[in-house]
């Protein structure tokens, strides 16, 4: 007789060997088409060409909690399916392997992915998504900089803001013949100076033009143009726009599970559904994998591979549909999408059960 241990541990080894296969081949699939988006932005002048490759590392644990759960699936699935194909389960039920051991197989494999998907994007992701603001705000930065010619107009915030300089010297740091228009809610701005400078502010780490020696006219927007105000000044620092948006959703994205856990509001409850989805998908969907993998040898078993990876994409799908219509919903965000995993889990607990009496 086979030690029950053994085949637990031949079982857990191959399985996870090809879960991991199938999680570097279809994170190299995601990193490609992250790739690809970053080069867009290199083309549309949004990002820096040297920036590429961390700002795709730092959209690595995106790429982990996006694909993990489906890797999980594909390489149990595929593992186990040519364990059955290849008739090695009948010798383990002649070596005293009972459907709870492999069972427990199945579930210890799928509670140490799920804490490593929990891991990623509880503590990982809002550390790599402050570290990706962050480089965003000093790329916007380069790019205002680098892009103050002189004798050209340089509108910013989709022409809110507008920058012309007669002449820049030291790329750009030293300007002369400054216009700056801004259009407000409720009014205009026009700021005129001999001379300005572009640098960062020592304490907030900030782009700012500096004006010297200048105008500052304020007007109402309407067809009188009053109340009409004009400044001169010696000095005027103006911080320019940056990349990165704060707001809820920013500063959601950016904490942590257990910040999200006392966080108050509707936003965070969602965000933390968002953040356990990856995990408890991976949780429900390696109970379908056991059934599957039983049905038997040839084209019947493939089928039915292939209906399981759809139902998976279906439930994925389903559950990134609800969250984002939850947003924009008045549907109570602490029920959320916990009705689908319970109703998907009660499905993959009556097919794990006849599993059992099948085993």
């Amino acid at each position: 007789m086979l030690s029950r241990a053994t085949l637990f541990g031949y079982i857990w080894k191959e399985s996870v060997k090809t879960c991991l296969l199938a999680l570097l081949v279809l994170l190299a699939i995601t990193v490609v088409v992250f790739l690809a988006e970053l080069l867009g932005d290199v083309a549309d002048g949004e990002v820096a060409s040297s920036t590429v490759v961390r700002l795709l590392l730092l959209r690595l644990p995106e790429a982990l909690t996006l694909v993990g759960p489906l890797a999980l699936l594909v390489g149990l699935t595929m593992s186990l399916g040519e364990t059955a194909q290849m008739q090695e389960f009948i010798v383990m039920r002649i070596g005293g392997l009972r459907p709870g051991s492999m069972l427990g197989v199945v579930l210890s494999i799928a509670v140490v992915w799920a804490l490593g998907l929990m891991l990623v994007s509880g503590w990982v992701s809002p550390r790599a998504e402050r570290q990706t603001v962050a480089i965003a705000e000093r790329i916007a930065g380069d790019l205002v900089m680098a892009g103050v010619h002189p004798g050209q107009f340089k509108p910013f915030q989709s022409g809110i803001l507008t920058l012309y300089v007669e002449r820049a010297e030291a790329r750009g740091a030293q300007l002369g013949g400054i216009f700056m228009h801004h259009q407000g809610d409720r009014q205009f701005e026009v700021v005129t100076a001999k001379t300005g400078t572009l640098g960062i502010d020592p304490q907030t780490g900030e782009r700012r033009v500096s004006l010297f020696d200048g105008v500052h006219i304020t007007h109402a927007q309407s067809e009188s143009g009053l109340p009409l105000r004009r400044i001169e000044f010696e000095r005027n620092d103006i911080q320019l726009p940056t990349m990165a948006k704060p707001g809820a959703i920013d500063s959601l994205a950016q904490a942590t599970l257990p910040e999200l856990i006392v966080a108050d509001g509707r936003a965070a409850a969602i965000e933390f559904q968002w953040r356990l989805a990856p995990a408890i998908v991976s949780l429900i969907s390696v109970l379908f994998v056991l059934p599957v993998t039983l049905t038997g040898v040839g084209g019947g078993r493939f089928g039915i591979v292939l209906v399981t990876l759809v139902g998976y994409l279906i439930y994925a799908n389903m559950i990134n549909l609800t969250l984002v219509r939850l947003q924009a919903s008045d549907f109570s965000a602490a029920i959320g999408i916990w009705p689908m995993h319970a109703a998907v889990l009660a499905l993959a607990a009556v097919l794990a059960l006849r599993w059992w009496r099948k085993w």
